[in-house]
């Protein structure tokens, strides 16, 4: 791998990294936003009237122990491939803007200007 191509690679790795981070943090936000609106909005009369659904809601979960693994590696599998892809995208974009900067990597006779 050529010292440029790996300069960019790298230069797409921190573009991909920090557009994840501002989108994560984004959605974290909003979240997080709406839970405590929700929980502002809550009345202790609502709490109570529904604290048998909740906890059996929380009781009810029996999801085995090795779905939970499966689930979590298949998420982590697939949020890798989608990082690497979104790599792969950016630095084939970066390569054309490289490429039309650089009159070397245009092979043949110059231009007659």
């Amino acid at each position: 791998m050529s010292e440029a191509r790996r300069t960019r690679n790298i230069v797409a790795r921190v573009i991909v990294a920090l557009l994840l981070g501002i989108a994560m943090g984004y959605a974290i936000g909003q979240s997080l936003g709406g839970d405590a609106a929700r929980g502002r909005a809550l009345t202790m009369k609502e709490y109570v009237a529904n604290f048998e659904n909740y906890k059996n809601h929380l009781i009810g979960n029996a999801t085995p122990i090795w779905a939970a693994i499966l689930a979590g590696v298949f998420m982590v599998v697939v949020t890798f491939a989608i990082y690497e892809l979104l790599v792969w995208v950016v630095d084939k974009l970066l390569a054309a803007l490289d490429r039309r900067a650089s009159p070397a990597d245009h092979p043949g006779t110059p231009p007659p200007w």
